[in-house]
């Protein structure tokens, strides 16, 4: 019985966690770094909002690979749903329209590379 858990211990050492952990604090510093790099754009039309995000292409290096809204909590969200980006001349951006009757806390978590990096996580703010 030792010798089978010896080997299932040795084998645990040499095995590669694909899973990825940042902290708060991480993702604090890297917002406090760079969130200001991503920028929301609200406009109230009628009855309803024109949400746009404007985004940098890379940051440190890393590559923009996605952008999603995410409705009321980011540890238990109602709704979550990526967005297309689009060129719009040289600025890349993501947008979506909402009944402003359907307005609650929304944010939107932009990820940059394929690597364990944090996100930059913004508040949409419907003025």
């Amino acid at each position: 019985m030792k010798f089978i858990f010896l080997i299932l211990s040795a084998l645990s050492l040499f095995a590669n966690a694909d899973s990825c952990f940042v902290t708060d604090a991480v993702e604090l510093k890297y917002n406090e770094l760079h969130g200001n790099k991503v920028t929301i754009e609200t406009s109230l039309n009628s009855s309803d909002y024109s949400v746009t995000i404007n985004l940098p292409d890379s940051i440190e290096n890393q590559y923009l690979n996605s952008v999603w809204l995410v409705a009321d909590s980011l540890e238990k969200p109602t709704f979550t749903a990526p967005l297309k980006v689009f060129h719009e001349g040289e600025q890349l951006v993501a947008w979506y329209n909402i009944d402003a009757g359907l307005v609650r806390k929304h944010f939107v978590v932009v990820g940059f590379g394929e690597s364990c990096t944090p996100n930059i996580i913004k508040e949409v703010f419907y003025q």
